[in-house]
């Protein structure tokens, strides 16, 4: 069985855009949609009524049911699912991406029950997911709108093959161009890092052109710190791929400095590939 694309859906208007994006995403993977709500409050442990229980998870399943509905009348053949958590929502979709895919949360969330709070929920989820996380806020373009570009950020390290790889694969399958994109100033100025000229840069790209010939490709060496020339690469993208190395343990994935700029502040959505550290 295909591993499934995770959404988490909380009733805000942020929940509803990832999950537009995540519906694109399926239908051209030709992957499952298991739509997600994890909440502590349903847990049956005598905090509430049990009447009252009965009628917030019925609420719950409400909400999951016309989200599944939602995304059917877009797609009418995509295979959909429905989970209700007994478990606060960031670790629910944790636990969910141990076999997904991919997860797609929305972003800056306001109300809606717990609410995917990027910096909460979106920030754990980004951090500690065992796959890609795609983070979407409400003010991206639905898919059929966003612009054919995918903006990569390249350090030069080696275990960026993997989430490299990953973007020339999603360029192919949207027929999208891709901008790799080094920046050189500010945190990535040190002498080791210096500069990674045109010719090193389409090093990190090696093989990769040759295996995708049908996505376009350019570069770009900034002189920008890295978080600004991707916050800026992304007003003309339609997507932003970055990298986080894996730490062993609860404390998660290293995201850095860089992709909490880039998480915050990107006009598009950003998709978060794990790496080895």
């Amino acid at each position: 069985m295909a591993a499934p694309i995770i959404v988490g859906i909380d009733g805000s208007a942020h929940a509803w855009r990832a999950l537009d994006w995540a519906t694109d995403y399926a239908v051209r993977h030709g992957l499952p949609l298991h739509l997600v709500h994890g909440s502590r409050a349903l847990v049956a442990d005598g905090t509430i009524p049990d009447d009252a229980l009965r009628r917030l998870i019925a609420e719950r399943e409400d909400l999951l049911a016309e989200a599944r509905q939602y995304a059917l009348k877009q797609h009418s053949g995509l295979d959909i699912e429905t989970r209700l958590v007994t478990k606060d929502p960031g670790g629910a979709l944790v636990d969910e991406s141990g076999h997904a895919e991919l997860v797609a949360v929305g972003s800056r969330g306001l109300g809606g029950f717990e609410g995917l709070l990027f910096g909460s929920v979106g920030l754990y989820t980004a951090a500690h997911a065992l796959c890609p996380v795609a983070v979407v806020s409400r003010s991206a373009p639905y898919p059929a709108d966003a612009p054919a570009e995918i903006v990569i950020g390249i350090e030069g390290r080696h275990e960026e093959r993997l989430f490299v790889e990953w973007a020339f694969a999603e360029a192919a399958s949207k027929g999208s161009r891709i901008l790799a994109l080094h920046a050189v100033g500010g945190e990535f100025g040190s002498p080791r890092r210096r500069v990674i000229e045109d010719m090193e840069l389409s090093e990190a790209l090696a093989g990769l052109r040759e295996r995708y010939p049908d996505v376009p490709v350019d570069q770009l060496v900034s002189d920008r710190t890295p978080s600004r020339a991707l916050v800026e690469a992304s007003e003309n993208a339609g997507l932003v791929i970055v990298g986080a190395r894996r730490r062993r343990g609860p404390v998660g994935m290293a995201l850095g400095r860089v992709n909490h700029a880039v998480l915050h502040h990107a006009k598009c959505p950003v998709v978060v590939v794990p790496t080895n550290e």
